[in-house]
């Protein structure tokens, strides 16, 4: 009896064995305290700026942007006007010519120009506008005549290069012709009178 009861139940075991899995239960292994604090995780406290300072920041901005922008406006000033001393210093030396002097040629000239005026002071007003002109010119090629001719020459290239220039050569030349006319027409007056006086003598 016993054994019947004995194999029933190895039966019944092996029977439940097979329809039901087997249960393990793992346990973690016991964690081991530490003796120190754990360490506490970094704050970060991120400070918002209030709208005073976002204003104050703007600004600063601004101003340094335009402090910027005016230098660089000052610098390229500067660049321009050394350029502009560069090439005037350069045409300076193209015109004048190295075995002149230019003083005191230059008040020569001057003076020839004065001399114009005084001597059309009581003509018309073309007269008086082209004489000193004519006599400023007509004296300095005499006294500079190298550097004359090439202030002659830079202004032929100014005026190549700009018609409006060309158009205002061409109108002083005209009245230049004008006037040495009117002043040969006036020599020629005196000359003639200054031959009927001679000849009433």
């Amino acid at each position: 009896m016993l054994v019947l009861t004995g194999i029933g139940g190895v039966f019944a075991g092996t029977i439940l064995k097979g329809r039901s899995p087997v249960i393990y239960a793992d346990e973690k292994a016991a964690k081991k305290l530490s003796i120190y604090d754990e360490p506490k995780p970094d704050l970060v406290l991120v400070k918002s700026p209030t709208k005073l300072e976002e204003e104050i920041r703007q600004t600063r901005i601004h101003v340094i942007k335009a402090a910027r922008d005016f230098e660089q406006q000052i610098h390229e000033m500067t660049n321009k006007w050394i350029a502009i001393e560069q090439n005037t210093e350069k045409t300076i030396k193209e015109i004048v010519a190295q075995d002149e002097r230019l003083m005191p040629e230059v008040l020569y000239i001057a003076v020839a120009g004065l001399a114009g005026t005084i001597i059309a002071r009581n003509r018309n007003i073309l007269l008086r506008i082209a004489s000193p002109l004519f006599f400023t010119i007509a004296s300095s090629y005499y006294f500079l005549p190298k550097t004359s001719h090439n202030i002659s020459t830079k202004i032929q290239e100014y005026e190549q290069k700009s018609p409006n220039l060309l158009k205002v050569h061409y109108s002083i030349s005209e009245v230049a012709n004008d006037a040495r006319q009117k002043v040969d027409s006036v020599i020629s007056d005196l000359k003639s009178v200054g031959g009927g006086k001679d000849k009433s003598k």
